[in-house]
């Protein structure tokens, strides 16, 4: 009975990760379909053919919802129960990104993050280093609403007719940005942490506490990065032309003002010390920042209605992927399956390879991400090593922040990331050309950084 769980399981989640990497459908339909079709299956065995399943899990498992029963039943009202326990622990998470979509998008909206960019333009000069690193500077204020597509659409426009009129490579700028990016994701809204906090079962602000450390070392390198690259491109000749242009501006908000641009920037620092200093959940700081961001800048209603439609398209996409993957962590998280899967792996490999599992999923993070995409990796991928590694006695947290901070660096090296792709088209970058460039400054990267992570004991390999 158990290697028959196991192998239900295993089958379901190749099942949904071909599905993602094939585009058949989207990742709530596959996680939603596959599990429910599943557990529907297995109720019915186990009520036409009496497999003992309840009775396997509370045995083995000691599972709460079996515990109670004498003679327990994997049955349509143990299904609701799992069901219902695996959508109360991502709500917390989808409640958190929808209000950080709606809170940065209207920020976004008044010129904010314009206002700040061509702040930060006015220094750029002729001067290749100066540039360089200021293309890290804009990266990161350009994806603080944890969107890669709106970073792409921000920074390139602003920057690429300054690397052309310096004699600077496209790739150059897209290394950089894949770099700057790639780290900057590991903020608690952005989606790699927001996934791993769903499959350990914990607010992404708890994962991103302990990320701070290595996100500070990331951005570092990320500097050194830029730097490194822009030495290379003096060596090209990048950098010899006359004069000091002033640079395209970005078009600032329609309700822009001085006043309200200090205002914004007050409530967005406010809201990022409180998120730091873990005083309130961080779903409700950015319902109370939403809100503030509303009363700010757009107090007529009719205008704030029109842009919570705007951006509540992308933030309600997101939400379903989660709640999604709410019913493939009830029916196979919950029920303890996922642990069946985990003790048949245990039983198959040696110790000795047991024991490197973190390592390996650590290294192979960049690579696998060329494959992989975000919503595979986290919800095929994490869930059975998080089952391994807990049973070798390994903190869930641990392999949160190897494989968040691992896999967030190749986000944007990535083919199957949609905003990388957009970012090649708008710099008129090939994809392979992006790849062949980048790959290994962001694997370097990755590796660093979890290895700081290592040093300061926030990441356990073995």
């Amino acid at each position: 009975m158990e290697f028959f769980l196991a192998f239900v399981g295993f089958a379901s989640l190749i099942l949904i990760v071909y599905l993602l990497l094939t585009d058949k459908t989207t990742p709530s339909v596959a996680f939603i379909v596959v599990s429910g079709i599943s557990a529907i299956l297995l109720v019915l065995l186990e009520i036409n053919f009496h497999l003992g399943i309840g009775s396997l899990l509370k045995e083995k498992f000691d599972i709460a919802y079996f515990a109670k029963m004498e003679n327990p039943i994997f049955d349509f009202d143990a299904l609701k129960y799992f069901i219902r326990q695996g959508i109360n622990s991502v709500s917390s998470t989808a409640v958190l990104f929808i209000f950080a979509i709606l809170f940065f998008g209207l920020l976004n909206e008044a010129g904010v993050f314009n206002a700040m960019i061509n702040y930060l333009l006015k220094f750029s000069k002729n001067n290749v280093y100066s540039i360089c690193i200021l293309t890290v500077i804009i990266s990161v204020v350009a994806h603080l609403d944890g969107s890669g597509a709106s970073s792409f659409l921000i920074v390139i426009p602003a920057m690429l007719p300054i690397y052309e009129k310096l004699g600077m490579r496209k790739t150059t700028l897209m290394t950089i940005m894949a770099a700057s990016l790639g780290v900057m994701n590991l903020l608690p809204w952005g989606g790699p942490t927001l996934r791993a906090a769903t499959i350990i079962n914990t607010e992404a602000n708890e994962i991103w506490h302990q990320l701070i450390p290595i996100q500070i070392t990331g951005l570092l390198l990320a500097l050194g990065v830029a730097i490194l690259l822009a030495r290379q491109e003096i060596k090209r000749g990048a950098g010899n032309i006359l004069g000091n242009e002033n640079f395209h501006q970005l078009e600032l908000g329609e309700h822009h003002t001085s006043n309200r641009f200090f205002l914004n920037i007050l409530l967005l620092l406010s809201i990022l010390v409180l998120l730091i200093a873990n005083i309130f959940p961080s779903y409700f700081l950015f319902m109370l920042g939403f809100c503030f961001a509303l009363f700010i800048n757009y107090p007529k209603l009719e205008v704030a209605q029109k842009l919570i439609d705007k951006y509540s398209k992308s933030a309600i996409l997101m939400a379903t992927t989660l709640f999604g993957a709410g019913i493939l962590i009830g029916v196979f998280d919950k029920t303890g399956i996922m642990k069946v899967m985990a003790n048949v792996i245990l039983e198959i490999l040696p110790d000795w390879a047991l024991i490197l599992i973190p390592l390996i999923v650590g290294i192979s993070a960049v690579p696998m991400a060329l494959i992989f995409c975000t919503d595979s990796y986290f919800f095929g991928i994490m869930p059975i090593v998080v089952g391994i590694t807990s049973a070798l006695g390994i903190d869930p947290m641990s392999i949160a922040i190897i494989m968040v901070v691992a896999r967030n660096c190749a986000t944007f090296i990535s083919p199957v990331v949609p905003a990388t792709l957009l970012g090649c088209g708008i710099s008129g970058v090939s994809i392979k050309e992006h790849i062949s460039k980048s790959f290994f400054w962001v694997w370097g990267i990755s590796l660093i950084c979890l290895g700081v992570g290592a040093m300061l004991g926030l990441i356990h390999f073995f």
